[in-house]
């Protein structure tokens, strides 16, 4: 399938994995070249997803979650970060109001690409979260979006793994050590992603 019906495709096969992706647990689904696949989900994101709670939980506390529902009055639908860092109120009724988080954390899947860098964090800017990060055991990679728009974030910083990081988070400051998070299986690992899977103009 040539490049250029891919990305025309790109936006309803994403819609679809979707939906198939919240009818089905433990697995992965994903769009490759313009063919929606299943397979169950990979290790290294439920390992990545402790590791993080973990070292954020340890310097924040009870602060830290996990895929649970936010909502936001400029969002078509609710969003469920793989964790966050919350100073709202656990006796509100669910979904929590986005604006009460300081950190969004997203976890790279094959199937969540799009996702992971463009559509959440696109929400996430919108409604004000002060940062979001991006890791990704594909490419062993972190990202740091901040700088909250109507348009999602104005900064990016992006770098391998290895590294500690200082998060602004506007309330706060937290770190993550990336040295020794978990990566995909040697076969699964990647230098990047196809541009047109991280490029915004054919993303919605």
């Amino acid at each position: 399938m040539s490049e250029q019906r891919v990305a025309r495709d790109l936006p309803h096969l994403i819609d679809l994995a979707r939906r198939v992706d919240e009818q089905f647990e433990g697995v992965d689904v994903s769009v490759v070249d313009g063919v929606v696949m299943m397979s169950p989900v990979a290790p290294a994101y439920y390992r990545t997803q402790h590791e993080i709670t973990w070292q954020l939980g340890d310097q924040v506390g009870d602060m830290v979650l996990g895929e649970i529902e936010f909502t936001h009055p400029a969002w078509s639908r609710k969003c469920s970060p793989d964790v966050v860092v919350w100073h709202g109120d656990d006796q509100d009724e669910a979904p929590y109001d986005a604006e009460e988080i300081d950190l969004a954390v997203e976890i790279v899947s094959p199937s969540s690409v799009e996702n992971d860098y463009v559509i959440k964090p696109r929400a996430y800017g919108l409604a004000g979260i002060p940062a979001a990060l991006v890791l990704d055991p594909y490419t062993r990679a972190w990202t740091i979006m901040t700088g909250p728009s109507p348009h999602g974030y104005a900064e990016r910083r992006t770098g391998p793994y290895g590294k500690l990081l200082d998060i602004d988070c506007g309330r706060l400051t937290v770190q993550v050590n990336t040295e020794g998070l978990p990566v995909a299986k040697q076969w699964q690992l990647r230098e990047a992603w196809p541009a047109h899977r991280l490029d915004p103009t054919t993303v919605e």
